[in-house]
């Protein structure tokens, strides 16, 4: 071995990084062989040249150019949703001189839309009247969604159902298609005098693109001194506005359309109607799913086919008769609803007549439906004295562990409103230590636990609940860690993508296996019990020793 110092090597290196140590002290101890190796691939005289090369061209950068790298910058959120809003009126406006010429020439072909990343908010402002509101100091701080379903339903229009109120989700809709806009308090004075007052109804596109910044979150807190332009209430419910397509699925129907859609009944006689409920159906119409319910096929079936009548709620010479679901206090709602907190849907008891409790759109399972009045008052007085025993089947993510009773209340998650959660513990020393306010309460919740089998990743458990509370089961689960298999709101979103992926199944693994009741008439003792659905059958059977059944 030999010692050489390679300065030669660190000096020409020391051109490209600065150096870590004096080139005196390094020193490399290598054999002579590699040495000839290194000595034959080493050509100073290139990396030199290479070095000069590279020196020169990065001077000829020039201020100029410096400058314009500085400008071309990421640009700020709030110029891109002008660009966007700008872009859209810059399409309307080719369409509509389209549209002028097509007479000319009937066969023209129409030019390829290169902006099709900015086709979601397709919207005709020039048909929508839009009104102001200047933000005082009162209003500082606050979210625009409540501020705006304030605002909306202030003035109802004599023209509309009483009944139509827009919600705070509808609101979400308009937000999210950049119907809503506000106006900076620097701006605001100039937009002032411009429109000659804060309550003009009429804006052109061309004063919302100059001063208007279109807001899409629903959390969006506004500024006092700024000014809220949004849609009229008058322009989202007239037929002729092109804001009324946003909420024409969130608008309410006058009736109920009956629809010919296969039910599998279990039970059935004058009084009452027992169904198993399939998965991906609604039980009655509510925002978003106005049809295609449990209540528009029932409305066929007992008009239609029903040996034993139709019941007091469906008949074919007379409309909808309403339910008398607003006689009854605190509804038994079963663990699976989403709609128990709709504002609109609540308000228009005709839309679930017979309804006694309900089950979510992928659940499956047992569904008792009353077909009388006075079946509908005893069924529902069944469920809130707590006289029904619900018998629930699900496949849980992980080990349950042995059999449990839950007992956990239940409430409105703070910040995501279609979820529920757990109440944290309200204990006065927990108060203290967390919050100057006390913290609301959730409702009682208790739900039994029994685990039938595990294989090592999931689990088959039977859940007996003695409250009907919103999601009860899937929540009482997720907090036990082992949330319901296939669950989108509660569940693990990497398993649930392989459960889709693998079994095509985009549903909670849930399924109200038994329902025992007393008839409301007779007083008999009855007893139902539904099959699960053949998809999650196949998950169980999986988990199953082979030959075992649950």
């Amino acid at each position: 071995m030999a010692t050489l110092l390679i300065a030669v090597i660190i000096a020409s290196a020391s051109a490209f990084s600065p150096p870590l140590l004096p080139v005196a002290t390094r020193t490399i101890t290598i054999c002579d062989a590699k040495l000839n190796k290194i000595a034959s691939d080493f050509n100073l005289d290139e990396i030199l040249a290479a070095e000069k090369e590279f020196t020169n061209n990065d001077s000829d950068v020039t201020t100029s150019e410096q400058s314009k790298r500085v400008k071309s910058r990421r640009p700020r959120a709030k110029d891109k949703k002008k660009l966007k809003m700008k872009k859209q009126l810059e399409r309307q406006q080719k369409e509509k001189a389209q549209n002028g010429n097509a007479n000319a020439d009937a066969y023209a072909v129409a030019p390829e839309d290169n902006d099709s990343e900015e086709s979601d908010a397709n919207i005709d402002f020039e048909s929508i009247d839009f009104l102001s509101c200047e933000i005082t100091t009162s209003l500082d701080g606050k979210r625009i969604d409540a501020v705006l379903v304030d605002l909306l339903n202030k003035e109802q229009d004599a023209n509309t159902e009483a009944n139509i109120r827009i919600s705070r989700s509808q609101c979400g809709v308009l937000l999210s298609n950049q119907c809503v806009f506000v106006i900076s308090p620097d701006d605001a004075s100039d937009f002032l005098a411009k429109t000659n007052s804060a309550e003009a109804a009429s804006f052109s596109p061309e004063l919302i693109e100059q001063y208007c910044s279109p807001i899409e979150r629903k959390s969006h807190n506004l500024e006092a001194n700024s000014i809220l332009v949004y849609p009229s209430r008058q322009s989202l419910l007239s037929p002729s506005s092109a804001a009324m397509a946003l909420l024409s699925n969130s608008i309410p129907p006058t009736e109920i359309i009956p629809q010919n859609i296969p039910l599998d009944i279990l039970y059935e006689d004058e009084y009452m109607i027992v169904l198993n409920k399939a998965a991906g159906m609604v039980v009655h119409p509510a925002a978003g799913n106005w049809d295609n319910t449990v209540v528009n096929a029932l409305a066929h079936y007992l008009m239609n086919e029903s040996p034993y009548g139709s019941g007091e709620y469906f008949t074919k010479d007379t409309e909808n008769t309403q339910n008398s679901n607003e006689e009854v206090d605190g509804e038994e709602l079963n663990d699976d609803d989403d709609n128990m907190n709709d504002s609109v849907t609540n308000s228009i008891s005709m839309l679930r007549p017979g309804i006694v409790h309900r089950l979510d759109k992928g659940t499956t399972g047992v569904l008792v439906v009353a077909k009388t009045r006075t079946a509908l008052a005893k069924l529902s007085e069944a469920f809130a004295n707590r006289r029904v025993k619900k018998q629930y089947i699900a496949v849980a993510i992980g080990h349950t562990g042995e059999d449990q009773w839950i007992d956990k209340p239940i409430g409105r998650h703070p910040l995501h409103r279609q979820r529920m959660r757990v109440v944290p513990d309200a204990s006065p020393m927990k108060q203290i230590r967390l919050s100057a306010t006390p913290k609301k309460q959730g409702r009682p919740a208790q739900s039994y636990v029994q685990t039938l089998h595990h294989d090592g990743k999931l689990s088959i458990v039977q859940v007996q609940i003695a409250t009907g509370r919103t999601h009860q089961i899937r929540v009482h689960l997720q907090d036990h860690g082992t949330p319901i298999y296939g669950d989108d709101v509660y569940g693990f979103s990497d398993w649930n993508k392989a459960l889709s992926s693998r079994r095509g199944i985009t549903r909670p693994l849930l399924h109200a296996k038994r329902l025992e009741i007393n008839h409301p008439i007779t007083g008999e003792k009855l007893v139902f019990e539904a099959e699960p659905a053949s998809d999650m059958k196949g998950v169980m059977n999986a988990i199953l020793p082979l030959g075992e059944e649950v």
